[in-house]
């Protein structure tokens, strides 16, 4: 096993050898996945834990009258479907797509379940890395019911830096592309955005 997966968030200060021990005993990969590609799609089952460890991917609902919606982007390392592997619908509620060339280590979960039943630094990461995704999920719960889109724009350059390009943070924020700019173009005229070379950014 490559040793970088100790250092995963999920795994850093568990037991090596059981890791390895329970990793070897049960069917898992490493897989690699070009920009675009589909990691897991939309109401699939949810077998598996998906730990990012190169690159970064993001993950859209998509309602059943096609309209879109960007949930997160997440950069590795990290752990995808660590909220869905053991709810009881076993499903992917979003769709993973590949934002740039990435791999992937995909831990069967009958792995997972028997390593944080064995080791209870393991379980408390993976505690962790559930409460952290959960509270991500309410503040961008709070940003699209209670806050307007100026307030989503402003708070996206908070976290981002900039708006670099307007197509990608359309697509973040779940707007089009035509809202967003005269959004953009009136936080502008009063005074809040203004452009640089990077992109907007808050005055």
């Amino acid at each position: 096993m490559n040793d970088d997966i100790y250092e995963m968030p999920l795994f850093k200060g568990g037991n090596k050898d059981t890791i390895e021990k329970i990793m070897h005993d049960f069917p898992n990969r490493y897989v690699h996945y070009k920009k675009g590609d589909i990691i897991a799609m939309q109401g699939n089952a949810c077998r598996s834990l998906y730990i990012l460890s190169e690159g970064s991917v993001y993950a859209k609902m998509i309602s059943e009258e096609g309209k879109e919606f960007t949930l997160d982007t997440l950069s590795a390392p990290d752990v995808l479907a660590s909220s869905f592997i053991f709810s009881s619908e076993g499903i992917f509620p979003v769709t993973i797509l590949a934002n740039s060339n990435c791999s992937l280590w995909i831990v069967n979960k009958e792995s997972i379940l028997r390593i944080i039943e064995a080791d209870s630094w393991v379980l408390r990461n993976y505690l962790t890395v559930i409460s952290d995704h959960s509270m991500f999920l309410s503040k961008r719960l709070n940003e699209f019911a209670l806050q307007t889109l100026s307030s989503r724009i402003m708070s996206y350059i908070e976290r981002n830096g900039a708006i670099q390009n307007l197509q990608e943070a359309a697509f973040i924020l779940g707007v089009a592309r035509p809202s967003l700019s005269r959004a953009i173009l009136q936080l502008v005229n009063q005074g809040v955005l203004k452009k640089e070379n990077k992109g907007y950014i808050l005055s």
